[in-house]
């Protein structure tokens, strides 16, 4: 065990007390946690649409960005909303098996809780049957794909295949939703017989100012802080926290969260413009730490 002579605290057995910042949680975490997904106005537009084509039927969706722009909090928003509801089964793919579409298929099918086949043919009739049970009981099937623009030819023929089920009514039996980053779109140009069934197609771009600006405060109430205390991140520190991070929600939740622990360790009160250059003149490598 080791302490740190600066602070005075066991490295090891150091906590930090998020109390102290009116939160119940870690306001900041990179992870893809649905409960604190930022609605930009894009966000919006593209949840509305994807939303839309998925309960109408419609097919395929794609949604593109940047890293760090959000698609996987998005796909997990997606696969935690159908998935509790009763008219719906989810299945969320985060990593694709690379190439091969039999392998994409029994992925999926595990992910639906079927047996997974060795033959392609096999595992197709397989997902027939499991439409015809879930047709039975008015349950439509969504396939979420994270990192779409990995997948190859082979796979989104195989996409293409299930997309041609169609239920009693004539609809699209199973809906689908790739997330990926912008060069999905010209993956699927390679690809114009899948490419011609896309219903929607969304960007995620980098948050504006005013948007890390909501984004900070939304993730800030997400966490237990009451919407009654006074700003814990002042107005002059949006501006250079935006430039550091040019708007890319990972990267503000990144940098928020060491903005965050820095103040506590030094038992400050808010996070302002002074603070922020501080920080990242005195930790420029911050992006390497923990």
């Amino acid at each position: 065990m080791s302490t740190n002579p600066q602070f005075g605290f066991e490295i090891e057995h150091y906590k930090p007390e998020w109390d102290r910042l009116g939160v119940v949680v870690p306001p900041f975490t990179i992870e893809a946690d649905p409960r604190f997904m930022y609605l930009s106005t894009e966000t919006r537009r593209a949840l509305s649409k994807v939303s839309y084509m998925v309960e109408a039927g419609q097919g395929a969706s794609v949604i593109v960005g940047e890293i760090g722009t959000g698609k996987t909090t998005l796909a997990s928003w997606f696969h935690s909303r159908y998935h509790r509801r009763p008219d719906f089964v989810a299945a969320k793919i985060d990593e694709t098996p690379k190439k091969s579409g039999l392998l994409l298929l029994r992925r999926i099918a595990a992910e639906f809780g079927l047996r997974t086949r060795r033959a392609t043919e096999d595992q197709l009739n397989e997902f027939r049957a499991y439409l015809i049970d879930r047709t039975a009981e008015g349950i439509l099937p969504l396939i979420i794909i994270d990192e779409a623009h990995e997948l190859g030819p082979e796979q989104f023929v195989e996409l293409r295949r299930l997309l041609n089920f169609r239920d009693p009514r004539g609809g699209k039996a199973y809906q689908l939703v790739l997330l990926g980053r912008p060069e999905l779109d010209i993956n699927l140009r390679e690809v114009p017989d899948f490419n011609d069934r896309v219903a929607t197609r969304s960007s995620l771009d980098p948050l504006t100012p005013d948007d890390t600006r909501s984004l900070i405060e939304y993730r800030l109430l997400a966490a237990g802080r009451g919407s009654k205390q006074p700003p814990l991140f002042t107005e002059d520190a949006i501006m250079p926290i935006w430039r550091e991070t040019r708007g890319y929600p990972r990267s503000i939740c990144l940098l928020c969260l060491h903005l965050c622990l820095e103040l506590l360790i030094n038992n400050g009160l808010l996070v302002d413009g002074d603070f922020v250059a501080k920080f990242l003149e005195d930790h420029h490598d911050y992006r390497q730490a923990v």
